[in-house]
């Protein structure tokens, strides 16, 4: 597994390596990902998603933000102007791509436009408001990509904003629930909507989950299951299950 956590853009407080040398992300992730039975490289050197370097990874997670074949931001190297096309190359070879929350505020398109990223992952960020305590539902019981998921799960994070979706590509795993956060602030006043997603991209098997801004969020033993769950999932295992759903599982109107 392949943990690329490259910041072209803003870079979040839970993958900003400390004096140790790590970021809380990773040591969160490293355990996890030993109790699985496999290994995780931890990297902010985007050169390293380019055709020849992917063959040996089965699994992509990507925390990342801007356009990651530019310089600056976290200072770290630079994307190969060809690494979005060895990517999802990649992927539709069979690949599994895991994205979390500032996974969709990378690669951005212009205007009305969608990026080819952007369209593989399946939404793009466009804002957030304050943080407040939101309600992850799940909306397909029996996935094994949510498997540890409860029913509901009450929980505070930054909660982003999405436009562009792809509606005829995704499989709606979870919704965010908003509820009276509606009346605090405008921003969140309009119909509850997908925060996690997955589907399938050629032979691979794509999946994001928009939570994660918050350190505490993955020190939670609801969240670490989750994460296996996707790992899991986007690794081959089980039932690709992803058939569209958005227009049967999305609320059209505010409750």
């Amino acid at each position: 597994i392949l943990l690329m956590t490259r910041s072209a853009g803003f870079e979040h407080s839970v993958i900003k390596r400390d004096d140790s040398g790590t970021s809380h992300v990773e040591r969160i992730l490293k355990p996890l990902v030993q109790e699985m039975g496999a290994t995780l490289e931890c990297t902010k050197d985007a050169g390293k998603i380019n055709a020849e370097s992917l063959k040996n990874y089965d699994v992509v997670i990507f925390y990342t933000s801007g356009d990651m074949t530019q310089p600056g931001g976290d200072g770290q190297p630079a994307m190969a102007a060809s690494g979005v096309d060895d990517l999802l190359a990649w992927i539709k070879n069979g690949g599994g791509f895991l994205g979390f929350h500032s996974a969709t505020d990378s690669f951005r398109s212009e205007g009305d436009d969608c990026t080819p990223y952007i369209q593989m992952i399946g939404a793009e960020f466009v804002k957030h408001g304050a943080q407040f305590k939101g309600t992850i539902k799940k909306v397909d019981a029996g996935h094994p990509a949510v498997a540890s998921l409860p029913e509901a799960w009450n929980l505070a994070d930054e909660w982003y904003l999405f436009r562009k979706f792809a509606k005829e590509d995704m499989h709606v795993l979870a919704l965010l629930e908003i509820g009276k956060e509606r009346q605090r602030q405008d921003v969140y006043n309009i119909p509850d909507y997908p925060m996690i997603w997955c589907r399938g991209f050629g032979n691979g098997r794509v999946l994001y989950n928009g939570m994660g801004h918050r350190e505490d969020v993955w020190e939670h033993d609801n969240f670490k299951a989750l994460v296996k769950d996707h790992i899991l999932w986007v690794s081959g295992k089980g039932e690709l299950n992803a058939e569209p759903n958005y227009a049967k599982v999305v609320p059209a109107t505010t409750p």
